[in-house]
């Protein structure tokens, strides 16, 4: 793998990472009224909340990952590149 290509699909996981958390942290609020459950040792947060937030967070995260790494694969091979099939 090119030392290019590590940079840029890097650089697009932090801010995938990144944007994902501030959607995350700003949609529990709008949804719930409150703060995301940061803490599941809180005696404040239920179970319920924790759960849903993992889930939800684990889906978006695994989705702009992948986003992510596909728009930098894309961006890096430039817009005339071929797409290569593999041999499954």
């Amino acid at each position: 793998m090119e030392m290019g290509y590590r940079v840029v699909s890097t650089g697009a996981l932090l801010v995938a990472g990144l944007v994902t958390n501030k959607v995350l942290d700003l949609g529990w609020k709008a949804v719930t009224g409150h703060e995301p459950p940061h803490d599941p040792d809180d005696p404040g947060v239920k179970l319920w909340e924790v759960l849903t937030f993992a889930a939800v967070s684990g889906a978006l995260v695994g989705l702009t990952r992948q986003l992510a790494v596909r728009g930098a694969s894309k961006w890096y091979r430039g817009p005339g590149a071929q797409d290569v099939k593999r041999n499954a």
